[in-house]
């Protein structure tokens, strides 16, 4: 377990990127007609192999020095996985735990990838509940339109084995995921540091006020722990990984790949794989790796070799593939994006009130993460496109729930917990070096009360996770309550709650999807 593996950035970037390719190429061979589907997976797969045979050469071309290249102890890599497992077991996947309303939707997701024949579509009369048919009133078959690509693999497994096989690799590919983003956070802050562990399990903002100011003063438009403002709200990692995994964990996975690229001739295939994913996350990612690729440190000295490195196969075919091919799947649904428009309109035209909902957003959310990483990163293009979208989000509410606002910022916060993540292991090496050092020099006051503070906003972060913790496993143990079966399939829709089934009409439902674009002209 004392054993020293050293896991080399070429292995770190394969093994990540076909993580991230591998569902795409099932949906492009499953759900596509066969000369698309061949097509597109040979355009897909060469742009892999373009990026892995590249990922180790600098904006000139050359090898670098990969120093990013750090040694993990083996017990840390044990450690790392198992925490992955738990955590995916904690949070809902496989629903072996409690898990809120949204899990519901995933396990009938899942049931329906593993049990129809791809595209899913559903007849109408498989419906065999009476109140659901009529809450549904439909005619004609119905496409099934969701971004699902995350449970493909998993999927597949459950088609040939079973759904228990599919079930737990569903588990197994979840923690894969995390596994692998744990190893990309180490690698970008140069050190085996299970302060990695504690921001990607804790990270947030400081809900904990807001969600004590309601407990002594209940008030309008506190709805959850992270939903403290009305009509807009910033998730933590936890409740992202909880209600969101099949878009949080690539999200995060992508983000730390973008930041750990040595030049930015493949950044366009890696950041429009998220669009499989999540087109929320997508939205803000975009800024996000716009700015990585004309970063200073990815940019060749000659303007030929410049213009070479952006202009590349990788950038260019790849974000059009998943723009065609996703963007008419995803467009198919065109109805889930009835509810927008400026947020202060969701006020009543009170532009005061979307001011102070503004500021205290920020505030609470962005702010005492920002303060600590800064000063490391002030000229950073990272942390500014990431404020940037964390400013900007805000402003405008799309969909029911504003999935904008919520998944949009997933990119950008994980960069600060990334951040944050470096600032834990820049104290403990600190620390390090006064332990070992013969002379200590006692720490300044300006050095402790940055500590303190550092520490308090630590533990302010940690509450949403403990707080999610210690509801999830007393309901599991304690409590018969589960969402996980009241749907079953959306073929056939168990529970007649209105709001199951008008999310499910709204959000998954395409009307005659014969008459679109992607069902008529591309899928099988």
């Amino acid at each position: 377990m004392n054993k020293n593996i050293r896991i080399s950035y070429k292995l770190f970037f394969t093994l990540a990127v076909i993580y991230l390719t591998l569902p795409v190429v099932i949906f492009f061979l499953g759900y596509l007609k066969i000369l698309f589907g061949i097509l597109f997976t040979a355009v897909i797969s060469f742009a892999l192999f373009i990026a892995v045979r590249d990922c180790t050469s600098d904006p000139e071309g050359q090898k670098s020095g990969l120093k990013e290249d750090i040694r993990f102890p083996l017990k840390f890599l044990v450690i790392a996985f198992v925490f992955a497992l738990l955590l995916t077991i904690t949070n809902g996947v496989g629903e072996y735990t409690w898990g809120p309303f949204d899990h519901a939707y995933r396990r009938a997701i899942f049931n329906d990838l593993i049990n129809y024949k791809w595209p899913v579509i559903y007849d109408p009369a498989t419906q065999t509940n009476p109140e659901v048919i009529e809450k549904l009133n439909i005619n004609g078959n119905q496409g099934f339109v969701y971004y699902f690509t995350y449970w493909l693999p998993s999927a597949v497994i459950g088609k040939i084995f079973g759904f228990t096989a599919g079930n737990i690799t569903l588990i197994l590919w979840n923690s894969a995921g995390i596994f692998l983003t744990l190893i990309g956070m180490c690698k970008y802050i140069r050190k085996a540091s299970y302060g990695t562990f504690f921001m990607f399990l804790c990270f947030s903002g400081l809900d904990v006020i807001p969600y004590f100011i309601n407990q002594i003063h209940p008030y309008d438009g506190w709805a959850w722990i992270d939903g403290w403002a009305p009509y807009v709200s910033f998730i933590s990692n936890f409740n992202n990984l909880e209600n969101v995994y099949h878009q949080a964990v690539p999200c995060y996975l992508i983000v730390t790949l973008i930041l750990l690229s040595l030049n930015n001739r493949s950044l366009g295939f890696t950041a429009s794989l998220m669009f499989a994913y999540s087109p929320w996350a997508t939205i803000g990612l975009l800024p996000i790796a716009l700015a990585r690729l004309f970063s200073g440190d990815l940019n060749a000295s000659g303007k030929k070799q410049y213009a070479l490195n952006i202009f590349t196969y990788n950038n260019l075919a790849i974000p059009v593939l998943m723009l065609f091919s996703y963007g008419s799947f995803y467009g198919a649904k065109s109805g889930a994006l009835h509810m927008q428009g400026f947020l202060w309109e969701f006020y009543g035209g009170n532009i005061l009130m979307f001011i102070i909902v503004y500021i205290l957003l920020f505030v609470i959310e962005v702010l005492p993460s920002l303060v600590f990483v800064c000063k490391r990163h002030k000229k950073d293009p990272m942390l500014w496109s990431a404020v940037a979208v964390l400013l900007i989000l805000p402003f405008y509410f799309m969909s029911e729930g504003n999935n904008l606002a919520m998944r949009g910022s997933m990119p950008a916060l994980f960069i600060l917990c990334i951040f944050m993540a470096e600032k834990i292991a820049e104290f403990t090496n600190e620390d390090d070096k006064l332990r070992n050092s013969k002379k200590k020099e006692r720490m300044g006051t300006k050095a402790m009360l940055v500590r303190a503070a550092f520490s308090l906003v630590i533990i302010g972060m940690t509450y949403v996770t403990y707080y999610m913790v210690t509801t999830i496993y007393p309901m599991t143990f304690l409590s018969d309550e589960r969402f996980t079966d009241s749907i079953v399939s959306f073929g056939n829709i168990a529970h007649n709650e209105s709001d199951f089934v008008e999310v499910i009409q709204d959000q998954f439902f395409v009307e005659s999807p014969e008459n679109t674009f992607f069902f008529k002209y591309l899928a099988k």
